[in-house]
C-alpha cells in the first residue's frame, strides 16, 4: 500500500472512529517503509498531540526535523492540533529550525520540468496535487506511456514542505505551465495534452484561460477547480475554440472537488464541448483503483457520454 493510501485512510478513521483510531493505524504502518516523508511525520506529531500523548509528538517532531533535517512550511506548525505542545522549549526549537531551512529553500525554489527532447508525436504533461511532487505524478501518469504517449512531468515551484509542493488558487502555477509549454517543442507534437490532480487541475484550467496555446486533450482526475467560481463561462468558451476534448474522473465522496466537477461536466456537456466523466461510488480525494483502465476507456470513446 503506498504511503498516500496510509495517509487517507488515517484521515477517514479520523472522521469515523476517532483520534486514538487513526493514530494507532498511522503507527503501525509507518514500519512499511524505509524513509517516511515529512507529510507523514505531520500526521504523526499531529495525531500524538491530538491524543494526549505530548512525549511522543515531541518525538516525532525532533525526529522530523531534528533526526531526519526535515522541514516544514511554517504555517503547518502554527496549526491548532499542535497547541497543547507549542510553549515547550522542545517545540520552539525544532520549529525556529525548520523556520531557518524552509527559508533558504525559498531563496532557491524554481519550477521543474522532466522533459529534454522530442521522443514520440503525442506529448503530454502531468501536473501534481498539493502536498505532493513529480514522483507522486510519475506513480499516477506513467501508464500513458502504453498508450502511445510521450509523458513528461511538471512540479511547483512553490515549496510546501521538505520534498512536497503546492499549487496556490491564487499563485503561479498557469504562469509556471505556459513557461514549460513555451521550453518543450509543444506545437511539432502531432497532438499535446495536459492531466493533473487535485489543484494541478485547476493549473490547467487556469492555464488554458489564460493563455494561447492549442490543446487536444485534458485529464482531470479529482479536481479541485475553484477558478470556475469565476470563469466557467469564459473557459467553456474558451475550450470549444480549441476543440479540446476533456476527461474528468471524480469520487462522489470526494466533498471538497464533486460539486465542481459536475457543474463543470455538465456546463461543457450543454455547450457542446466533447466531454467525458466518470464518477466513482464510495472514492473520496484520491485516485479510483483501476485508474489506468478508467483512463484509456474514457480516451478510447468515440464520442463524449
Amino acid at each position: 500500500m503506498t504511503e498516500n493510501k496510509i495517509l487517507n485512510k488515517t484521515l477517514e478513521l479520523l472522521d469515523n472512529q476517532g483520534i486514538h483510531e487513526a493514530y494507532d493505524y498511522l503507527q503501525l504502518h509507518k514500519q512499511d517503509f524505509d524513509t517516511l516523508s515529512s507529510q507523514y511525520y505531520n500526521y504523526l506529531y499531529c495525531l500524538a498531540a491530538l491524543d494526549d500523548q505530548p512525549d511522543e509528538a515531541l518525538h516525532y517532531l525532533e525526529e522530523a526535523i531534528i533526526g531526519k533535517e526535515l522541514w516544514y512550511r511554517p504555517e503547518v506548525l502554527e496549526d491548532e492540533d499542535l497547541d497543547s505542545i507549542r510553549d515547550t522549549d522542545r517545540f520552539k526549537t525544532a520549529k525556529q529550525i525548520s523556520d531557518k531551512r524552509y527559508h533558504m529553500a525559498m531563496e532557491n525554489t524554481q519550477t521543474l520540468s522532466t522533459w529534454n527532447e522530442k521522443k514520440k508525436e503525442r506529448l503530454i504533461l502531468a501536473l501534481h496535487g498539493n502536498q505532493q511532487s513529480i514522483k507522486d505524478s510519475q506513480e499516477d501518469w506513467a501508464f500513458l506511456e502504453k498508450l502511445g504517449y510521450q509523458v513528461e512531468y511538471v512540479q511547483s515551484e512553490e515549496i510546501d514542505s521538505c520534498g512536497i509542493y503546492r499549487w496556490e488558487d491564487e499563485g503561479t502555477g498557469s504562469t509556471q505551465l505556459k513557461k514549460v509549454i513555451d521550453a518543450v517543442e509543444w506545437s511539432d507534437y502531432q497532438e499535446s495534452g495536459l492531466c493533473g490532480f487535485s489543484s494541478g487541475c485547476n493549473v490547467i484550467l487556469k492555464a488554458i484561460l489564460d493563455y494561447d496555446f492549442p490543446c487536444n486533450t485534458i485529464i482531470l482526475q479529482s479536481p479541485w477547480i475553484p477558478m470556475i467560481d469565476d470563469s466557467l463561462e469564459t473557459l467553456t468558451t474558451k475550450v470549444k475554440e480549441l476543440k479540446t476534448k476533456v476527461l474528468i474522473i471524480c469520487g462522489r465522496e470526494d466533498e471538497d472537488c464533486f460539486e465542481r466537477s459536475q457543474a463543470l461536466y455538465l456546463h461543457l456537456k450543454e455547450q457542446g464541448v466533447d466531454v467525458r466523466k466518470q464518477w466513482i461510488d464510495g472514492l473520496g480525494h484520491e485516485l479510483p483503483e483501476g485508474h489506468d483502465r478508467i483512463v484509456k476507456q474514457l480516451l478510447e470513446m468515440e464520442d463524449g457520454d
